[in-house]
């Protein structure tokens, strides 16, 4: 029996030190992908589509200190307005170990003044980890606006080596 109801969102269960996150889908389409330790925002399947069990996997195999899962295609189709895609396209650019500040990827989309409206579209990233917004930091370098708190952005980029 299946459950991949193709009018609601389902949730695929994906493990990590923070507790428990989410890989949201509908039918066959990845919808969005929750940090860990929050409840399933929805109904957690039994029986997801391969895609989404291959994401769930590759993001517990991230969180206990594998590869950063790699997804240009969830990338390419996130963002509802043409300055968010190409801030998330931005972002999903920088390598594993690296960061960069919110002026940094406004200076480099042309918009030097535009660092709030990149944090605002940090603040709304739908594939969190996919698009690694936990390597966009403050001017200063500071951790700042993570979405599963300054720990666990702290503790992702320790576990990626992350330098300026």
């Amino acid at each position: 029996m299946t459950n991949r109801d193709p009018d609601r969102d389902r949730a695929a269960r994906y493990e990590s030190p923070f507790g428990a996150g989410w890989v949201l889908f509908r039918g066959d389409v990845i919808t969005e992908v929750v940090l860990p330790g929050v409840p399933a925002p929805v109904p957690e399947a039994f029986d997801p589509p391969d895609s989404v069990q291959v994401l769930a996997r590759q993001l517990s195999e991230y969180f206990a200190g594998g590869r950063w899962p790699q997804y240009p295609e969830l990338v390419a189709r996130a963002g509802s307005t043409p300055f968010t895609q190409d801030v998330y396209q931005t972002v999903a650019a920088i390598p594993t170990g690296r960061v960069r500040t919110y002026g940094d990827i406004a200076r480099q989309l042309g918009r030097p003044g535009a660092a709030r409206a990149v944090g605002r579209a940090m603040a709304t990233n739908p594939f969190p980890v996919v698009i690694p917004c936990h390597r966009v930091v403050g001017s200063s370098g500071s951790l700042t606006g993570f979405g599963g708190g300054i720990d666990m952005k702290a503790a992702m980029l320790e576990m990626e080596g992350a330098r300026g």
